[in-house]
């Protein structure tokens, strides 16, 4: 049996503020709270830039409060006394 708590944690990049124009960008990926952005060079190869985000998750992130808790069992209306631990 078990008790699950959901919780949601965005990360932002501000692209205006990175000095990132949408029209240049090939592709993009995101791993370990870091943007993976890959861009052509003016001979047309293309090279990768990482960035830092401009709100991240990790930093602000606060674990008080789920989003969500599921348990796989309902409450006993009338409970067993538990043991103590010897």
């Amino acid at each position: 049996m078990n008790i699950s708590a959901t919780y949601t944690a965005s990360s932002h990049w501000d692209l205006e503020e990175l000095g990132i124009d949408p029209a240049t960008v090939v592709d993009y990926y995101v791993k370990w709270d870091t943007l993976y952005v890959t861009f052509l060079d003016a001979d047309g190869n293309q090279y990768e830039e990482e960035f830092e985000p401009t709100w991240s998750a990790s930093d602000n992130f606060d674990w008080k409060r789920p989003d969500d808790i599921d348990a796989d069992f309902e409450v006993a209306d009338e409970p067993k006394v538990k043991e103590a631990a010897e």
